[in-house]
């Protein structure tokens, strides 16, 4: 069983294709413990009104990413064992907003 079977996304979210940003607005990032990458951790997006809108598992490398409308978003992780930590964001089209996320 891979930690994607728990939500059924793809491990780090969707990939990110270079044509493509231009006509989206991203966030994406990297979560990790002080012993390395976050893996496995889930990452959820939660709008400005703190509503759950989207979940991904962590990739190996501690790594994720949501397509997402332009605006104020919460990135919230949560990984076993740790406590969850989250932290917000903007991001627009065009733009990928960049989180760096320790448990």
């Amino acid at each position: 069983m891979t930690v994607a079977d728990g939500c059924g996304a793809p491990e780090g979210g969707v990939k990110l294709e270079d044509t493509a940003l231009g006509s989206q607005a991203v966030v994406a990032g990297t979560v990790r413990t002080p012993d390395g990458p976050a893996y496995p951790a889930y990452v959820r997006l939660l709008n400005d009104s703190g509503d759950f809108v989207a979940e991904v598992p962590t990739a190996s490398d501690g790594g994720f990413r949501f397509y997402a409308a332009p605006g104020e978003w919460t990135v919230r992780v949560l990984a076993p064992g740790r406590e969850a930590v989250q932290q917000t964001v903007s991001t627009d089209v065009g733009k990928v907003a960049r989180v760096a996320l320790q448990v």
